[in-house]
């Protein structure tokens, strides 16, 4: 059992397969095996009907179930050995019947895809946000001692991470109904731009009207209904102190040194995983864009139906069919790029590599691929160009906000109230 690559042309490969006659011979008395018992002939028990009856009336039908069993025996690790890509051309099988007790073979053309020559992968600008890593970890611990806060009562004005909370009328049309109740800690702005500053420095029983003011876009100056709420009571928040007592509180460590340790280790990991993950995209993305070219549709219908599978019932439409080939289109030419790359570059996987990936269960192709593919993006990124990118806190930008939270004189909405009416 073998098979030869004999001829190369262009886009063909045409390979020579082989199969003596013993193996085929096995083949010819399982396929007459599974027949006799399927099939109902009088005077014979299903799976004892003669050999020279089967072969008699259902002569075609074995010949081309013996060689479909052969043909698939025969090029199986085909695409291990060689490190083809098909396109969308059907392979040409040469039309060569079996014939027991005689070596069987046969002929094959494959059409091959070729992946284009890649351009513009190397010393690609990649930016990185700027990491202080000092600010990093002093903000992470203040999250974790912000999850220890208690608040009190107090009779001061409210102040940054106070808890405020607030009374406004129900809605409902019973006239007994309860107030309803609404919290905010000053400094979350939970509740939208402006309204902590309202509630700051606010006191148990005061009383403010607010509205939401269009300030920029097609509308300015437009405003939104108003709102009355009372200040039923203010709580002072309290922090933890930052000592060994906090670090064994909050994180099981005897020290606040050990803790502040684990807090660097552990915002450092995540800042470099996600360095990885956002530079790899990046350098991605460039590539594909400085490489378009039509890839085999076969590989994109596979793979979208496999995305389209894993949508859940009801959201599957066409719109979402569509963004899932698109995705599938993407992932293909990545794959085919970087592969490509990987060959132009000579980044080889070794032998050893790859036969004790075999021995873990793993196929040669797919760790091949997978591998291989992973070494090209690196040699991308090593010969990339990486600058650091100022945050927008440091550069003075901000999010542009279109509204926000204004206090307003009561009987002015109401005035506004009646005139409508």
């Amino acid at each position: 059992m073998a098979y030869e690559l004999i001829k190369e042309e262009d886009d063909k490969r045409v390979v020579q397969f082989t199969m003596d006659a013993g193996d085929l011979k096995k083949i010819f008395k399982k396929v007459k095996r599974n027949i006799s018992k399927e099939v109902s002939i009088p005077g014979f028990r299903p799976g004892h009907v003669p050999d020279s009856i089967i072969e008699k009336r259902y002569g075609n039908i074995i010949l081309a179930e013996v060689a479909e069993s052969a043909h698939q025996d025969l090029t199986d690790g085909l695409f291990d050995k060689f490190d083809w890509i098909l396109s969308d051309a059907d392979p040409e099988p040469e039309k060569v019947l079996p014939v027991e007790g005689e070596d069987y073979s046969y002929k094959v053309t494959y059409h091959i895809y070729e992946t284009p020559e890649p351009v513009n992968y190397k010393e690609i600008k990649l930016t990185v946000p700027a990491y202080d890593s000092v600010k990093a970890v002093s903000e992470t611990l203040d999250h974790i001692r912000g999850q220890f806060v208690t608040f009190d009562e107090t009779d001061q004005p409210s102040e940054e991470g106070d808890l405020v909370i607030l009374t406004f009328p129900d809605s409902g049309d019973k006239e007994d109904s309860e107030p309803k109740e609404l919290t905010a800690v000053i400094g979350q702005n939970d509740m939208g731009p402006g309204f902590d500053k309202i509630i700051t420095g606010v006191k148990a029983g005061d009383d403010f009207t607010m509205q939401m003011k269009v300030e920029k876009g097609d509308d300015p100056g437009l405003k939104g209904p108003a709102h009355t709420f009372t200040v039923k009571e203010v709580k002072v928040h309290s922090l933890p102190e930052m000592d060994d007592e906090f670090a064994t509180k909050a994180g099981g460590f005897e020290t606040m040194d050990e803790f502040h340790q684990k807090v660097t280790d552990d915002v450092t990991s995540r800042f470099d995983s996600e360095m990885k993950s956002y530079t790899e995209r990046q350098a991605i993305d460039s590539i594909l864009d400085s490489n378009v070219f039509d890839v085999p549709e076969f590989m994109v219908e596979n793979l979208t139906k496999d995305y389209v599978s894993h949508l859940e019932d009801g959201d599957s439409t066409e719109e979402a069919e569509k963004a899932a080939g698109e995705m599938a289109e993407r992932k293909v030419r990545e794959f085919l790029i970087l592969r490509q790359i990987a060959i132009v570059e000579n980044l080889e996987i070794s032998e050893e590599e790859i036969e004790k990936a075999i021995a873990d269960g793993d196929s040669r192709s797919s760790y091949l691929d997978r591998n291989r593919n992973d070494k090209a993006l690196e040699f991308i990124l090593n010969s990339s160009v990486t600058e650091e990118k100022a945050s927008d806190e440091d550069s003075g930008q901000s999010e542009t906000v279109p509204w926000r939270w204004v206090v307003v004189d009561p009987s002015e909405t109401e005035a506004i109230e009646q005139g409508e009416k």
